[in-house]
């Protein structure tokens, strides 16, 4: 297991809100679900991922099934955390859709659930072969503290309970 610390997603080349980061290799055995669920459970942010942890952890052992049910040699399993999303990713050696396809698991029922659970899905070809990713929601939301938020004025009544009391409706 490696962890890697970077200001950007390797999907979106953007920066990212937060540098959790975790990958695995796993064998390409029936265990291999199940290891994935367990990374997960290890692995997964603590500050954004509670509330998403059921979820993260069945797409990781769905597309994980499917990488041990189609692909060859060990697999390689990744959760990266955005703090409003997770992306999970999973590279195989794996004969290959086309560039930017939808993500098709080996059968309709897993397909489908995936497809409900995650924002976005794709694969992407890799040197090893190809990779698998979804990117689900933390349930985290992204708001600005502190010195980071941008500074307005507040809007009436929120803070002012004068203001509040002068809009009562009869």
């Amino acid at each position: 297991m490696t962890r890697q610390r970077t200001p950007h997603t390797r999907l979106g080349g953007r920066p990212r809100r937060c540098d959790a980061e975790a990958t695995r290799t796993l064998q390409r055995t029936l265990l291999a679900p199940g290891q994935a669920r367990a990374f997960v459970d290890e692995q997964l942010c603590p500050l954004h991922g509670p509330n998403a942890i059921a979820a993260v952890r069945l797409v990781a052992s769905e597309v994980v099934l499917h990488a041990v049910r189609y692909g060859e040699g060990p697999v390689v399993i990744a959760v990266e955390c955005d703090a409003t999303t997770v992306t999970v990713s999973v590279s195989c050696a794996m004969r290959a859709p086309a560039e930017g396809a939808r993500l098709q698991l080996g059968d309709p029922i897993s397909s489908r659930i995936v497809d409900s659970i995650c924002r976005a899905s794709g694969v992407t070809h890799t040197a090893r072969g190809l990779t698998m990713w979804c990117t689900l929601p933390t349930g985290h939301l992204g708001m600005e503290t502190g010195a980071h938020r941008a500074k307005g004025p507040e809007p009436p009544g929120l803070l002012d309970p004068a203001a509040s009391r002068s809009r009562d409706v009869s």
